[in-house]
Order: C-alpha cells, then structure tokens, then sequence
C-alpha cells in the first residue's frame, strides 16, 4: 500500500497536537522554568524538537534522489548539548516561532518528497523517529510537568 503525505502528516499533527495542548494554556513564567527531570524548561524542550525537525527537513529536502543524508548518524547527546547551549538565551517567544516554524519546514519537506521516496520504507522510519516517536520520548515528562503547574 503506497503512503500519501496526507497520512504521515496526520500522524504528525495528532502527535504534535498532544505538545501543543499541554504548554498552551500555561503561563510565560513555567514554561521558562528549568523544572523538568533534566534540567531543562519547556522552552528549551520546544527549542530541542525543533532543532531536530529543522535537521530532518533538511535531509529530507536533500534525499530527493537518495537515502545517503538519511544514513548519516550523529553524536545524538554532543548535538543535544550543543542545540541546547545554542538556544539556551532565547525567549519564550522566539523558542516558540521556531518551533512552529520547524514544524511548517518539515511538513512542507514531506509534501515535497517525490511519491517514490516517501514510500521508501528507509525514509518512512526517519520521518517517524523525528516526529511522533522523538514526540513520544518526552510526553510523559511534558504530562507530569502539565499536571504539576495546574495543581
């Protein structure tokens, strides 16, 4: 069965929607306090899936013909720490432009895939691991943060 970007992308959004829910109704205050498990506040953990959303609409727009930019793998934490140094200063506000921009980039990266690529069970598994699954590693800390500031 061929994939259409409409089903990825609605398994993104359903996934995504869950983060949004979560920190919008909260105040500015809690979401730049550093109060989750590993130290960071919801606005560097929105400034984290953007950096990587960010990385993998770029490989996506450059695996058109190839899976070869897909297939590089990275030191995860030394990038972790760097995108984290990297953003630490940034406001609430600009932390959650980017993070809405990334996700724009990278369903605009999906659309743009060619029908054959998309279908391609190697890039298929990419998109998951950056999206709805790299989601899903931190839910249950962005739960348990939710339920604790509107206590």
């Amino acid at each position: 069965m061929k994939t259409t970007p409409d089903v990825i992308i609605e398994k993104i959004e359903s996934s995504y929607a869950n983060i949004l829910r979560l920190y919008r109704s909260v105040p500015v205050a809690a979401l730049i306090e550093p109060t989750l498990p590993n130290g960071w506040s919801v606005k560097d953990l929105l400034a984290h899936i953007a950096a990587w959303e960010w990385r993998c609409a770029f490989l996506l727009d450059e695996a058109h013909h190839t899976n070869a930019p897909l297939k590089a793998i990275p030191d995860v934490e030394a990038l972790n720490r760097e995108i984290y140094q990297e953003r630490l200063e940034w406001s609430w506000t600009e932390a959650e432009v980017d993070f809405r921009n990334a996700h724009q980039a990278l369903l605009k990266s999906i659309w743009d895939l060619p029908a054959e690529r998309l279908n391609d069970p190697f890039i298929q598994q990419a998109i998951a691991e950056e999206t709805w699954e790299h989601y899903a590693e931190h839910l249950p800390d962005l739960k348990r943060w939710h339920e604790r500031v509107n206590r």
